[in-house]
């Protein structure tokens, strides 16, 4: 792939990046709370943020806002990813236009 269509690539992966609706990371539970003979369904989202464990918890008519956030927060990870990648063919593309080899 030339430089100019890796860019053009980028370019569109940056592009649906910042078009994705907010999203988020982590994982959505979804359990029982159980107080006497009483079962009453529990729901968060855990996700670890500096290294430590965060708890929001979800309420059931937020849980498919949450599902499509964490799908979109799935997107995200993808294109952060490819972008990474098409940014290291990038500048290995840079390198050979200046130095006429690969490093």
């Amino acid at each position: 792939m030339q430089n100019g269509s890796l860019a053009v690539e980028r370019q569109r992966c940056q592009q649906e990046l910042a078009a994705l609706p907010g999203w988020v990371t982590g994982s959505l539970v979804e359990t029982e709370r159980t107080r006497g003979r009483t079962r009453t369904a529990f729901r968060y989202l855990s996700r670890s943020v500096g290294g430590r464990n965060r708890i929001t918890y979800v309420s059931a008519g937020q849980v498919e806002r949450f599902r499509g956030g964490l799908r979109a927060g799935t997107r995200a990870w993808q294109l952060f990813v490819r972008i990474a990648e098409l940014t290291v063919a990038i500048l290995k593309a840079g390198d050979e236009d200046r130095t006429g080899g690969a490093r």
